[in-house]
C-alpha cells in the first residue's frame, strides 16, 4: 500500500468513532473525492483478511474488525517499517529519485528502485523523464547502463550544486538538529567542519548570515564525502590567480586544513572552490549606514537604483527614494554576482514561506533577475529572488508605516444634519484609525461633490445616480448587519474578490495532465472572447520557466511575464485529479490576468495569501460543481 493509504488505515484504527471523508481529507490533505476513492482500493486490500471499512450515512467511516489477529498480521506484512519514509506522491517520487541518484558514487538498479518505491516499470519509468529534466537544469545527465542501472553523470561542481538544491534545498532546521545532513557525514565530522569554519570566519573577521554559515557546512560536507568516493574537484577555474590573491583563499586553505583530520585530503581546486564560496557568502556589516556606504562601489548602487526604478514602474510601489532599501540591495548584489560568476548557490531556507507569504514582493524581485541578465548575463535562481523579495517586502512595509492607507467615506444622509452628524460619531467612535470620514452632505448636494480622495460612500436613503466608488447603505442607527457591511469594504474581501471571479472563466473538475495544458485551455477561452492578444499564452510560460507559480496546498497562481490585459481578473479551473506543477501537487489554478498601467495590486495579492493559507476551504472548492457554490465559498477569505 502507498503511504496514504496506510495513513486512512492508520487513522481509522486509532478512532473509536466514525471519520467523515472530510476529516480525513483535511488529515491528508487531499479532497474528499480522493478519500473516496482511497477507501475504496483500500478495500480490496483488506477483503484478504474479510474486513472492510464500512460507510455510516451523516456520520462518515469505521473500521469493521472481526479478527485482530488477522488485522496484525496484515499489518506486518503491509505497512512500512517506522522511519522508512518512501514517497507515494509523483513529485516526492521524483525528489527521492534525485536525491539516491547523486549520493550513490555506483549504479542503481531499476528494479532495485520498483521494488523499494512499490511501483510498476511504466510509473517509474514517467517519474525518470522528470528526474531527467530536473537534471538537465545543471547540465547533467542520468544514462542507463544494461546489466548496471542508473547513474548521474556530468561536471563535478555541476554535480555538487545539484545535490545541495536537492538534498538540503527544503530543510529548515538548524545543523544540530537535522537528521538530513547525517546522510551526507557522521555526526562528528560535521560538527569538525562546522568549528573549522566558524573559528577562521570570526579570526579573520568575515561576517555571514546562520543560513550562510549551513551553506558552507553543507557544501564541504558534500565535497568530503566527493573526494571519499574518489571524486575530487579537477578542472575547476584554470585561470585562478584572482582567487588566489584574496583573503578568501587563505581563510578557506585554514578551514581545509583543520578539516583533513577527518581523513580527507583536498588539492588546490578544492580549496578555490571553498574560497569562492565564502565570497559569495561574505557580507558587509550595515550597522551604520555612512560605513556601507563607503564599501559599496557606484556601479552596484546604480544597480539597485535601477532595480528598484523598474519595480516601481511595473509595481506602483513607490520605493525610489527609499535610502534603506537601495542600500541592502547593493550589500546584497555584490556577493550575488560573485556567487553567479563562478557558477555558485545559495541555499534559501524561507523560500517556500516567501512565496506563499509575500507573492507580490516575490513578483517584484523578478525584476532584479532580468536586469542582471541584461547587465551581467547572470541567470540567478528562485534562492536569490527570494532573498530579495524579503528587502523588498520590508520596504513595502516602512512604506505602509508612513502613508496608512487609511479609507476615506462621504456620509448621504436624508434626515438631516443631527443625524448625519450622529452616524460620523459613530463610525468614528467604532471604526477609529482604520476610517476616515471627510464629510456629510445631503443628497441634493452629492453631485456638487468631489469624488476623487473618497473611497466608498455611507448612505441611509437610495442612490439612483451611478458613481465612480461603491456605495454602502445602512440604517442611520447603525445595527450590527451595517457595521459588517462596512468591515466587510474595510477587510476588502467579498466585494473586491467579485471583482476578480468571473463565471464564464471559471471551469470546475476539469481533466488536464500537465501545466501547459492547462494554462493554454485558459487563455483559448480568453482569446475566443478578444480579451488577450496571440502572445499572450507565450508570456504565461515564459513566467513559468523563471520559477514555476505553484505555491504549495495543490494551488498555482500563473501570470504573464507584465501586464497585459484592460481589466484586473482571474481565470479558474478546479482539476479532477492532481497534476504535478514544478516539484508540487497542483489542482486549483488562478490565471491573474492583469490590468496594464499603474494600480494597487496589494488588495488582490493579501486575498490569495488568505485563500493559500485556508487548506481546508481549498478542499471546499474542489468539490464545488457549480459556480454558486464556488463564489460562496470564495466570499468567506
Amino acid at each position: 500500500m502507498d503511504n496514504r493509504l496506510q495513513s486512512i488505515l492508520q487513522l481509522l484504527i486509532s478512532s473509536d468513532e466514525p471519520m467523515s471523508s472530510s476529516q480525513l481529507s483535511l488529515n491528508l490533505q487531499v479532497s474528499s473525492k480522493t478519500v473516496r476513492n482511497d477507501i475504496k482500493e483500500l478495500n480490496h486490500f483488506l477483503q484478504k483478511i474479510d474486513m472492510q471499512i464500512v460507510g455510516f450515512r451523516g456520520k462518515g467511516y469505521k473500521l469493521k474488525v472481526e479478527n485482530e489477529e488477522k488485522l496484525n498480521k496484515f499489518l506486518d506484512e503491509n505497512m512500512r517499517k517506522e522511519g522508512e519514509a518512501i514517497p507515494s506522491h509523483p513529485g516526492d517520487r521524483v525528489k527521492y529519485l534525485v536525491e539516491s541518484l547523486l549520493l550513490s558514487s555506483d549504479y542503481i538498479k531499476i528494479e532495485e528502485l520498483e521494488q523499494k518505491l512499490f511501483i510498476s516499470r511504466s510509473t517509474l519509468q514517467g517519474d525518470l523523464k522528470n528526474v531527467r529534466k530536473i537534471l538537465e537544469v545543471y547540465n547533467l545527465k542520468l544514462i542507463n547502463r544494461p546489466y548496471y542501472g542508473l547513474k548521474v553523470i556530468g561536471d563535478e561542481t555541476k554535480i555538487r550544486y545539484c545535490s545541495s538544491q536537492y538534498i538540503f534545498n527544503q530543510n529548515q532546521e538548524l545543523i544540530e538538529e537535522s537528521p538530513a545532513w547525517h546522510i551526507i557525514l557522521p555526526e562528528e565530522d560535521l560538527k569538525v567542519i562546522k568549528n573549522s569554519i566558524l573559528k577562521n570566519i570570526r579570526q579573520h573577521k568575515i561576517i555571514i548570515s546562520d543560513i550562510s554559515l549551513h551553506n558552507l557546512i553543507m557544501h564541504v560536507a558534500i565535497a568530503c564525502r566527493r573526494i571519499r568516493e574518489n571524486h575530487a574537484m579537477e578542472n575547476f577555474l584554470e585561470e585562478s590567480q584572482e582567487i588566489r590573491s584574496k583573503k578568501e583563499f587563505i581563510v578557506a586553505k585554514q578551514i581545509l586544513k583543520q578539516v583533513e583530520e577527518i581523513g580527507v585530503c583536498f588539492n588546490e581546486k578544492e580549496i578555490m572552490y571553498l574560497a569562492i564560496h565564502l565570497l559569495g557568502t561574505r557580507m558587509e556589516s550595515s550597522d551604520e549606514k555612512a560605513k556601507a556606504l563607503s564599501v559599496i562601489d557606484e556601479e552596484i548602487f546604480g544597480l539597485s537604483k535601477e532595480i528598484v526604478k523598474r519595480i516601481d514602474k511595473n509595481y506602483n510601489f513607490n520605493l525610489s527614494e527609499d535610502q534603506d532599501l537601495l542600500l541592502a540591495l547593493s550589500l546584497h548584489l555584490k556577493p550575488v554576482i560573485n556567487r553567479y560568476k563562478y557558477q555558485m548557490n545559495l541555499r534559501n531556507p524561507l523560500l517556500e514561506d516567501i512565496k506563499t507569504k509575500y507573492p507580490l514582493s516575490f513578483e517584484a524581485a523578478l525584476a532584479a533577475k532580468d536586469i542582471l541578465y541584461e547587465k551581467y548575463e547572470l541567470i540567478i535562481d528562485e534562492n536569490e529572488i527570494g532573498y530579495l523579495a524579503l528587502h523588498i517586502e520590508a520596504a513595502q512595509e516602512r512604506l505602509k508605516n508612513k502613508t496608512r492607507n487609511v479609507r476615506k467615506c462621504l456620509i448621504v444622509c436624508g434626515s438631516g444634519l443631527g443625524s448625519a452628524q450622529l452616524l460620523l460619531y459613530k463610525l468614528k467612535d467604532k471604526f477609529r484609525d482604520d476610517l476616515e470620514v471627510i464629510g456629510t452632505t445631503e443628497y441634493y448636494n452629492l453631485n456638487q461633490q468631489s469624488l476623487k480622495e473618497v473611497d466608498f460612500i455611507v448612505s441611509t436613503i437610495p442612490i439612483e445616480e451611478a458613481l465612480d466608488v461603491p456605495v454602502i447603505y445602512v440604517n442611520t442607527i447603525l445595527s450590527r448587519k451595517d457595521i459588517n457591511k462596512i468591515e466587510s469594504v474595510l477587510s476588502k474581501d467579498a466585494s473586491i474578490i467579485n471583482n476578480y471571479l468571473l463565471e464564464r472563466y471559471t471551469f470546475l473538475n476539469v481533466d488536464f495532465e500537465t501545466p501547459k495544458e492547462v494554462i493554454r485551455y485558459l487563455c483559448d477561452k480568453l482569446l475566443e472572447d478578444y480579451k488577450i492578444d496571440e502572445d499572450y499564452v507565450d508570456s504565461v510560460l515564459q513566467r513559468e520557466r523563471y520559477a514555476p507559480t505553484s505555491f504549495g496546498n495543490l494551488i498555482a497562481i500563473p501570470h504573464p511575464l507584465e501586464p497585459k490585459t484592460k481589466s484586473t481578473f482571474w481565470s479558474i479551473a478546479t482539476l479532477n485529479k492532481p497534476i504535478l506543477w514544478g516539484d508540487k501537487q497542483v489542482q486549483i489554478v488562478i490565471l491573474i490576468n492583469i490590468k496594464k498601467g499603474n494600480q494597487d495590486l496589494c488588495e488582490m495579492y493579501q486575498i490569495l495569501v488568505r485563500l493559500l493559507d485556508n487548506m481546508k476551504l481549498l478542499l471546499q472548492l474542489l468539490e464545488c460543481t457549480s459556480f454558486e457554490q464556488f463564489r460562496t465559498l470564495m466570499d468567506t477569505v
